[in-house]
């Protein structure tokens, strides 16, 4: 289904500009104009925050606001056993307590992607491909960096799977190359591995454009609607960000997969 009224409403967003919309303004917009499968869909995407946000939860942090579900709405789901996937109370049995949890998040982290990538498709197949594989491949340079051992980083990961493989052979090599789809991480990384801010403001930037490429001329279907939401979050995260806060999100993604 494309939405030309939605399409023709929405502002041009750039990173280091400040939106002319915010995330909660957007949310609604999407509310009164998607057909009620298409704003599902928007719920599938703060799925990733929802994940992310069991960690801040099992360390006792904030949440993002960005996930579906509050504090109480997460204590919620666990006591009742719903409203999140069946492989977050799997791992919650087979980890029972915080610290073998926050241990071994990067598990349950890579349960997701496997399994949300599995059953999507169109832009969010796509996005949550991007965005594992960028993740995966910080992992890789910050290994090589830090002299860390990829078989410990990426035990979680499918050893046979084509990008996971790629790696491994790398791993006693004296720097790594990514894949060619993404030789831009390596400048990126290479020119910023000691700022942090800068280093997350590059990556915000490098996630936004891939995003553009993905939808390219497609200005009125619901992916694009969906990309939007996407891009205009990066853009509020860049807005926000500022040295600590550039250190603890680099910091949190590299926790988080490895």
């Amino acid at each position: 289904m494309n939405y030309y009224f939605l399409g023709t409403l929405l502002p041009e967003l750039h990173i280091g500009e400040p939106p002319e919309i915010g995330f909660r303004e957007y949310e609604q917009l999407l509310k009164e104009n998607l057909s009620d499968s298409d704003f599902d869909k928007t719920r599938t995407i703060r799925n990733l925050f929802d994940i992310l946000n069991l960690r801040f939860y099992w360390k006792e942090e904030p949440l993002n606001e960005l996930g579906n579900h509050t504090e109480s709405e997460l204590e919620e789901a666990f006591a009742t056993q719903s409203m999140l996937p069946s492989y977050v109370f799997n791992f919650m049995e087979k980890y029972e307590s915080k610290s073998e949890r926050l241990q071994h998040f990067p598990a349950l982290l890579s349960t997701f992607f496997t399994k949300e990538i599995e059953d999507s498709s169109g832009f969010f197949k796509a996005y949550l491909t991007l965005e594992r594989e960028l993740r995966l491949i910080l992992v890789a340079f910050r290994a090589k960096k830090l002299n860390r051992d990829l078989l410990i980083d990426l035990q979680y990961e499918d050893p046979e799977e084509q990008i996971i493989a790629q790696m491994l052979a790398q791993k006693d090599a004296a720097v790594y190359e990514p894949p060619e789809k993404y030789e831009q991480l390596k400048i990126i990384f290479e020119k910023y591995q000691n700022q942090p801010l800068e280093l997350q403001k590059a990556l915000v930037e490098f996630r936004f454009n891939k995003i553009e490429e993905m939808l390219g001329l497609d200005l009125f279907s619901a992916d694009r609607a969906l990309a939007y939401l996407v891009e205009l979050i990066l853009v509020e995260q860049w807005q926000q960000m500022d040295q600590q806060e550039g250190l603890k999100i680099v910091d949190s993604m590299l926790k988080d997969i490895s």
